[in-house]
């Protein structure tokens, strides 16, 4: 179990205004955004590897994509 502590009495505030005391909703929210985040860097890299000729086939992109994320 991870355990974070938030020391910004404004970004408390704006959590429990949008997520009451449910820290389960916190915690939902916020594994959202890490696979939101891992997807974004993911696509960076991949941006940066065609950019310098590291292109691969697309159907080999979906099939790494998917099975990363299933």
């Amino acid at each position: 179990m991870l355990n974070i502590q938030i020391d910004n009495p404004v970004l408390e505030a704006d959590l429990k205004r949008a997520f009451g005391d449910n820290p389960q909703s916190v915690a939902r929210a916020f594994a959202e955004f890490v696979q939101a985040r891992k997807i974004s860097d993911d696509i960076k890299v991949s941006e940066a590897q065609l950019a310098q000729g590291q292109g691969i086939e697309l159907a080999d992109v979906f099939n790494n994509i998917r099975a990363k994320y299933e």
